[in-house]
């Protein structure tokens, strides 16, 4: 399985989210290829859109992160991390930028929660689950719901 994340925004040093982003990152990498792409904000939807598009690898599954995507438990979660990871090609996430970003022909849009948060804090909160689903398919035990 392959999994792409790419977000528009870099993390900041200050806050511990780099201190996450690189715990939730070495323990995915045990279970699965992880490219992290970070694009540069534009402040123009246009644009960013554009950017995102041309930067999702071919042959990838795109789950578009947004405030109004379906919302999945973690079980879900982890069997369409399974499903999809059984296919040749890339799983991609997309974590847009302060204005958001347009259609990017994602196959799901997926909340991972019910208000806006900031990029920052969806790319820890979406590394935490993809680590948990991993996590689950394999039986490892961080999950105990």
């Amino acid at each position: 399985m392959k999994i792409t994340l790419i977000t528009v925004g870099k993390l900041k040093s200050s806050g511990g989210f780099r201190e996450m982003d690189e715990l939730y990152r070495s323990r995915i990498e045990i279970y699965s290829k992880l490219d992290v792409i970070e694009l540069k904000e534009r402040n123009d939807i246009a644009l960013e859109t554009g950017s995102i598009i041309r930067s999702i690898p071919q042959n990838s599954f795109v789950i578009a992160l947004r405030e109004e995507g379906i919302k999945m438990d973690s079980l879900k979660f982890s069997k369409l991390l399974q499903e999809k990871g059984e296919i040749p090609g890339h799983i991609c996430f997309i974590i847009g930028g302060a204005f958001g970003y347009g259609t990017v022909n994602e196959h799901i849009s997926l909340s991972v929660a019910p208000w806006t948060l900031p990029h920052q804090l969806a790319r820890i909160n979406i590394l935490e689950q993809i680590y948990r689903g991993l996590s689950i398919i394999k039986g490892s035990g961080y999950h105990h719901g």
